[in-house]
């Protein structure tokens, strides 16, 4: 009976996968958009006084300080980032967690140690970052900069655990200089994308000081692996001595007019793109403005140098994507672009104008569709930086900026609809599903709106923590990882 036990649970699972969340944005394009219906509406966190409502289950994933990374959902399992931090036993490891979603069981932690030297990494923080699963196999990023692929067969077929297949210490072999943030974001430690029979990895190769120091201009930003085996296919370090802050950003990968490009915003402030098999350089696009005044530490935020952080987003033949940098700029002016990836080239905004003292001119061959910065606008309205990626459905686009504004404009034009002020920072990305919004927000609320053209608050929800991981829908079962849990709640037919 325990054997027909498992194969039942099992090929629930692998009938359910169809609806998985098995990457950072669900698919390849980074859109954290479902098509499936009946998600949640109302529901309650079990507390001392009052029983729980539409909870399917609820574990606690952290042994230390914070979780934050993920969820992903793949074939009967829901994978997060957490932490292992216990200061009395001078634990402090950075972890992956599996967990299975029938019932929540923890069925399997990857541990990883905390680098020694700070910092390039930051003590008690969580593993940041979602792997992608593709059948049998996981590839992920820790904290210690390594990338490792893992076989799941042992864990689907019920006969033992999850086993390494390979694994390359990016800080070893390519000569790497990572630097944690101290306020790490969902996917600070970088998520991969996949292509066919290759995988692209960010490294993670940041600054020694920012503004300052780079340590290797030499040492790459992207690596293109083979699946199979890890082995280098293709690398790039474009930024060079140009870098200005960490990078945090992970790839996006799309097809587009027949050609395969790997999306990628980069340590010095421009957005590349690459052709997914040989590496070359297809277009650039520079996130900031061309003002000799710019810089990237002190001064003005209003003219201040940025970067992109968020994963860019790709819908309808555009790719969408906000500038950011690090939390503790939640307050500071930011830009969203709607940019198009048919041209080639230079396809940033505007060019330097050597001619009158360093200002700036159009770019006859930008690939801007639209911007959205809102400088006209009241505070709460505007575009501040952002760590989160875009939703983009039917006709609307929806941003959560560090602010914690809520935007929803027009796809086509950028044009403004509405705002909703979540009163605390907004660092995941948004969820739409089944005609409604799902915001996680800093302060612990799950904010609930129509999706629609006018705004409607529907419902919002306290959970037991902060939530700095974007809220995903799989299977008809929504997932919310606060910093100390991992819930599943349902709709009750």
């Amino acid at each position: 009976m325990k054997g027909l036990g498992h194969f039942l649970v099992v090929a629930a699972a692998i009938m359910a996968c169809a609806a998985d969340w098995p990457m950072l944005g669900r698919t390849g394009d980074r859109n954290p958009v479902s098509l499936e219906k009946n998600a949640p509406l109302d529901w309650r966190i079990q507390t001392d006084t009052t029983p729980s409502r539409n909870i399917k289950w609820s574990v606690k994933v952290e042994s230390g300080s914070r979780a934050i990374g993920g969820p992903v959902v793949s074939g009967g399992y829901v994978w997060v980032g957490s932490t292992d931090n216990d200061p009395d036993l001078k634990v402090d490891n950075a972890v992956l967690a599996c967990f299975r979603v029938a019932d929540g069981k923890l069925m399997y932690r990857h541990v990883s140690p905390r680098l020694p030297k700070f910092p390039d990494d930051w003590p008690g923080q969580s593993l940041s970052g979602s792997p992608l699963i593709e059948a049998d196999r996981l590839w992920f990023c820790n904290n210690r900069r390594e990338v490792i692929c893992l076989d799941l067969a042992p864990l689907h077929n019920g006969t033992g655990l999850p086993r390494e297949v390979w694994k390359i210490d990016m800080i070893a072999r390519f000569k790497i200089h990572p630097r944690a943030m101290m306020i790490p974001g969902h996917d600070t430690h970088g998520s991969p994308a996949e292509h066919k029979d290759f995988l692209y990895i960010p490294t993670g190769n940041s600054m020694g000081e920012p503004g300052v120091t780079v340590v290797d201009p030499k040492a790459p930003e992207l690596l293109c692996l083979r699946k199979d085996s890890g082995k280098v296919v293709w690398t790039d370090n474009s930024p060079g001595k140009e870098k200005m802050l960490g990078h945090y950003a992970s790839p996006t990968v799309v097809s587009i007019s027949g050609v395969a490009q790997v999306i990628h915003p980069q340590s010095d402030g421009w957005v590349r793109s690459f052709d997914a098999e040989t590496g070359k350089l297809i277009w650039k696009f520079d996130s900031n403005r061309k003002t000799p005044s710019g810089k990237f530490n002190g001064g003005d935020l209003d003219t201040e140098l940025n970067s992109v952080v968020a994963t860019p987003v790709h819908a309808n033949g555009r790719i969408y994507f906000a500038t950011g940098r690090d939390p503790e700029t939640n307050y500071a002016p930011g830009r969203l672009f709607c940019v198009d990836p048919t041209k080639k080239g230079d396809i940033s905004p505007d060019l330097l104008d050597d001619t009158k003292e360093l200002k700036s001119k159009p770019n006859p061959n930008s690939g801007v569709v639209w911007q959205f910065d809102g400088k006209d606008l009241k505070e709460a309205e505007r575009m501040h930086l952002s760590m989160s990626s875009v939703a983009i459905h039917d006709g609307l686009v929806i941003s959560a900026d560090g602010y914690g504004v809520v935007h929803c404009l027009e796809e086509r034009t950028g044009k403004p609809y509405w705002v909703h002020v979540l009163k605390a920072p907004g660092h995941g990305n948004p969820l739409v599903v089944d005609g409604k919004i799902y915001v996680a927000s800093d302060s612990g609320d799950v904010h609930i709106l129509e999706f629609s053209k006018t705004k409607k608050l529907l419902a919002k929800h306290e959970m037991d923590a902060s939530m700095i991981a974007p809220p995903v829908f799989a299977n008809g079962v929504l997932y919310i990882l606060s910093e100390r849990s991992l819930t599943a709640i349902f709709q009750k037919r």
